[in-house]
């Protein structure tokens, strides 16, 4: 059955006219859309072959550190960028990019990278680093109060950052046993050569024996401990006999060797 243009109503021909239109429009949305996409891919294209991928600099600061800084066998290095502190967009290089130690660095405490290029276009940036190089350490096991003896049931190993061990540690049991700490220690401490001494020998105000060498020839008295001493520490003694205050080094219990 054909339809004549007169057969048409005029509500007929506004309804028709309105679909044209939302067709239109659709296409055209849809037109605008696909523009979009295709403008934010191309515009991912020709940054990523403008500019440096930040993956690629985070690599090569990483395996030049990795290959500069020594530790020890049983160390191990944690190296991360810090890219919130440092703008990547840098041109791509046609050539390798270098990368180095800034002028004056402390290599000691690597806080950046300096990274060049020497292409047509030249460029170098800082990138600033977290540096972390972690050992393991002697710790205690539970609390031990002041002048305690350190045993071997006391001690323990943890692992720790060396940039943050300011007073030193130990690795070797050995250099501890036989030690004493020097005021109270919580466990999970770590053992430094501030927080441990050797044992008192000698205290203040004892009576000790004292003794002297003169080539071959040896001669020994009592005197009285003026300070406290570990073994082979420096104190002072008293000599009742010649009323003298004098140095002596402790070279056992209540025993100390004048110095000449």
């Amino acid at each position: 059955m054909s339809i004549n243009e007169q057969d048409i109503t005029p509500e007929a021909f506004q309804f028709l006219g309105e679909e044209s239109m939302r067709s239109k429009k659709m296409l055209d949305g849809m037109i605008e859309t696909l523009l979009l996409v295709l403008t934010f891919a191309c515009y991912q294209s020709c940054y990523a072959a403008r500019y440096e991928k930040p993956d690629h600099i985070n690599e090569i600061v990483k395996n030049f550190l990795t290959q500069n800084i020594q530790v020890e066998p049983n160390d191990t290095l944690e190296v991360k960028v810090n890219e919130a502190n440092v703008t990547i967009n840098v041109p791509a290089c046609a050539k390798d990019i270098i990368a180095g130690f800034p002028a004056n660095a402390n290599r000691e405490q690597v806080s950046s990278v300096e990274l060049s290029c020497n292409d047509t276009k030249p460029w170098h940036v800082i990138v600033p680093v977290d540096v972390q190089v972690y050992t393991k350490v002697l710790v205690t096991k539970r609390t031990i109060a002041a002048k305690e003896a350190i045993a071997e049931e006391d001690l323990d190993y943890s692992i720790a950052s060396k940039n943050r061990l300011y007073n030193g540690f130990f690795t070797r049991k050995e250099d501890v046993l036989g030690n004493q700490t020097a005021y109270l220690i919580t466990a999970g401490t770590i053992l430094t050569k501030k927080n441990i001494q050797q044992p008192i020998l000698v205290s203040r105000n004892q009576n000790i024996t004292i003794f002297a060498k003169f080539n071959s020839i040896m001669v020994s008295m009592q005197g009285v401990a003026k300070t406290d001493g570990a073994l082979n520490s420096v104190i002072k003694v008293y000599n009742p006999s010649s009323k003298r205050t004098l140095d002596a080094i402790v070279v056992g219990p209540n025993k100390a060797q004048i110095v000449t």
